[in-house]
């Protein structure tokens, strides 16, 4: 018999909740230490790369400043914190002027951009905690290219290391968009430039980084664009500066490297950006509706200690949002029930009545925070079912329509 029906219900996804034939529970998952659940939070990226008027007044990508960043997170510790939402996750060009230049301080090491964060990335980390919320921030894989080309930075903490003793002699090109060049570790001085780089970020405070452009994935496949070296560095940098950061691996990372991914970080991006670099933040045919079909493969690996990254979660603010009604229940409805992590893209201070309706329904965050990601029935097609078996052990179902 129908247990009850969840408040996701309405457009195009059906969501209900069936009564156990035995309350029994099935031994799914094991625990890992970090990430015994799907993280929540709210990510900068998505108004950063959006080009709806009056986000990025200064140029591309200008929203992302110290002001922005703690607006947001006067907003999400008033309205979203008592439902689970704790992350406030600085993203890609926080040590960039407005042209998009990047800035590296005297041991090579990203430095942020005093026009957007005045105060500095420690201050933004301390305001965050202070609201009970935790703070993220990023970083690309590989040595920017520029702290090799404009001299030789020696490397904090390591005397005889510098920056031109990192990385293969052939400056080989690494990471999504070749922005850097592959660090060899085969190099004594590598790990310690990565552990530099883990010491600086956990002494600013920072719970939470997100590595970009990684390989194998990130579009790249081959040995340059091989990082599994460089996320086990920041695995071992981390757990030598004591504090526990949660590490997020991006983007369309290759599921033949799960065990590494597994193994090294928190969570991995299956996907591109969800973000449609348009007048919007994301459109449906961009590629939202691109998850119901990549995501099952990867549902095995996801338990506690490690979840699929379904990417930013743009369903709070209508137009702004870029997608109907029917696709913002659609889209809330798979990334809660497959136990995706929950962080919005949204401004957080102009959520619509249905952004609200949609970001805070405690029941439909429960189903996601249980950590038991859902399946198909049968994979593809417009017409989907998916299923997962709850704790108590009832059983959710979404219908979807594609």
């Amino acid at each position: 018999m129908l247990k009850r029906t969840l408040a996701v219900l309405l457009g195009a996804a059906l969501v209900t909740t069936v009564a156990p034939a035995s309350a029994s529970e099935d031994g799914y998952g094991g625990g890992w230490g970090q990430a015994q659940k799907p993280y929540m939070g709210w990510s900068s990226w998505s108004m950063q790369s959006s080009k709806y008027p009056g986000l990025n007044d200064k140029g591309d990508y200008s929203f992302l400043t110290e002001a922005a960043v703690l607006k947001q997170a006067d907003a999400v510790a008033s309205k979203l914190k008592r439902y689970g939402y704790e992350y406030i996750n600085i993203d890609a060009g926080w040590w960039a002027d407005w042209k998009w230049n990047f800035g590296y301080d005297a041991n090579g090491r990203p430095t942020p951009n005093l026009e957007r964060f005045p105060h500095g990335m420690k201050y933004v980390a301390d305001y965050i905690h202070r609201k009970g919320l935790k703070a993220g921030i990023y970083i690309p894989v590989g040595l920017a290219k520029g702290v090799y080309d404009n001299g030789d930075f020696p490397v904090a903490g390591a005397p005889g290391c510098s920056t031109h003793k990192l990385v293969y002699p052939d400056l080989r090109t690494t990471n999504g968009w070749d922005s850097s060049y592959k660090i060899d570790f085969s190099s004594p001085c590598a790990q310690k430039y990565i552990d530099s780089i883990a010491s600086m970020f956990a002494g600013w405070g920072y719970d939470f980084l997100k590595i970009d452009g990684v390989g194998p994935g990130s579009w790249k496949s081959g040995p340059q664009y091989d990082n599994r070296d460089e996320i086990a560095a920041y695995d071992k940098a981390f757990k030598k500066t004591g504090r526990d950061v949660h590490v997020e691996l991006s983007w369309s990372l290759d599921i033949n490297y799960i065990a590494d991914w597994r193994k090294h970080s928190q969570g991995w991006r299956i996907e591109t950006d969800v973000e449609c670099y348009c007048d919007t933040l994301v459109t449906w045919e961009n590629s939202v509706n691109d998850r119901w079909n990549d995501l099952p493969r990867w549902l095995q690996y996801s338990g506690p200690g490690g979840w699929h990254d379904l990417d930013s979660l743009d369903v709070g603010n209508g137009r702004m949002d870029g997608i109907t009604p029917d696709e913002r229940y659609s889209y809330m409805t798979l990334w809660a029930i497959t136990s995706s992590p929950l962080y919005t893209g949204d401004d957080v201070t102009q959520l619509d009545d249905l952004g609200v309706k949609l970001l805070t329904n405690r029941e439909v965050i429960a189903i996601d925070q249980q950590g038991r990601p859902a399946k198909p029935v049968k994979a593809g097609g417009d017409q989907q079912v998916w299923w997962t078996r709850n704790r108590d052990g009832s059983y959710t179902v979404a219908l979807f329509n594609l």
